[in-house]
């Protein structure tokens, strides 16, 4: 990633050229990466893309091979992970379990050997802060999955560190409560204004909750910018298939009013680019539609995922729950909006001829 010279001085964490090995694995290759104080930072990829190890560098349980980890102005690569300011949130709560909430939310105020009085106070803030007022005595196994990653979280955040850390946080709590918490956590850390770096597989959660993301794959930092950066201006093949529900088209110049960009380049599709009509309905860009076939009908809840078969190549689509119902096997129009062409390591989006002749280069 590129790093203007304010982007380096205004940085509170930086890596820099930093490998690490497993064996013959490189979990980490020549990563370089910027994160401004104060923001709310996602590590997105698969998994084995690198993005825990990056983690579990800059919180000191694991030691990069070669380059430099610098938080707050500070080289910290031989400086103990318990000296680092750093609050972490482990996936698996990793809550005690014989302790009660008010005993693992003091517990690192106690290893610092801080005042009763003092550990009383921040206790009751924390507890207020994470909306459990009253739940002092209970154990961990009294308690919801979300409640125990909210005390989870403010155990982490008790010593008040300068940096949170947060590996899979949402992974082990159901559905339901993942939303809920992924709202508060978004909340939550605005409020602290501390700075927060979270692991997570799960592109909606990035995008609902990171003011930037930061795309991981084979070890390398592929692309990292504001979640609609990632959306709309891919810089690469790799984050152009990885973000978003998209399908591979690899003869797309099939489809009517799309032409090929050369022998080897192949085509990605989202469902956002196709619309499709009932036969009969009065849309525009009707003229331009070509027929397909309803293949499936998905409820999604709000949506409905609309599979057609055009050209031999199944594509989807989004429709509203308010429109017309189609049927499977009935016949129906269908209109492409754009596609993204891949070219080797260049991206480009090609519009729909009848929209405009030009396409747009990223």
């Amino acid at each position: 990633m590129s790093q203007t010279n304010s982007e380096t001085r205004d940085a509170y964490v930086e890596l820099r050229g930093v490998n690490k090995k497993f064996g013959d694995f490189y979990a980490s290759k020549d990563v370089n990466l910027s994160i401004p104080k104060g923001r709310l930072v996602g590590l997105l990829g698969s998994s084995g893309s690198g993005k825990t190890t990056i983690l579990r560098m800059i919180a000191g349980l694991e030691t990069p091979d070669s380059g430099e980890i610098i938080i707050d102005g500070r080289v910290v690569n031989d400086i103990p992970g318990s000296e680092r300011g750093i609050g972490f949130v482990f996936q698996s709560y990793a809550l005690f379990r014989y302790m009660t909430v008010y005993d693992n939310i003091a517990f690192g105020l106690r290893v610092k050997k801080v005042d009763s009085a003092t550990i009383d106070k921040r206790v009751c803030e924390l507890l207020k802060l994470i909306n459990c007022d009253g739940l002092e005595e209970r154990f961990p196994s009294q308690l919801s999955g979300g409640q125990r990653q909210r005390v989870a979280f403010a155990r982490a955040l008790a010593p008040n560190p300068q940096l949170l850390l947060l590996d899979e946080p949402f992974a082990a709590i159901d559905a339901k409560v993942r939303l809920e918490l992924r709202t508060w956590l978004r909340n939550m850390i605005t409020q602290l204004g501390i700075t927060s770096i979270f692991v997570t597989h799960d592109q909606d959660e990035a995008i609902e909750v990171a003011d930037e993301i930061i795309v991981t794959n084979q070890g390398r930092v592929e692309q990292t910018g504001t979640p609609r950066e990632l959306y709309v201006n891919p810089k690469t093949p790799f984050v152009a298939s990885f973000i978003g529900n998209t399908q591979p088209i690899a003869n797309y110049d099939r489809f009517q009013f799309f032409c090929k960009k050369g022998p080897e380049t192949r085509a990605i599709i989202r469902p956002e680019f196709v619309e499709v009509f009932k036969k009969g309905e009065n849309r525009q860009f009707l003229k331009s539609a070509e027929e397909g076939v309803v293949e499936d009908v998905i409820f999604r809840g709000s949506s409905l995922e609309i599979k057609v078969r055009i050209h031999d190549v199944v594509i989807s689509s989004s429709r509203s729950i308010n429109d017309s119902i189609l049927e499977i096997g009935e016949p129906v129009d269908v209109f492409i909006y754009r596609l993204i062409i891949v070219d080797g390591d260049k991206i480009v989006v090609q519009d729909n001829k009848s929209l405009r002749e030009e396409s747009v280069v990223i």
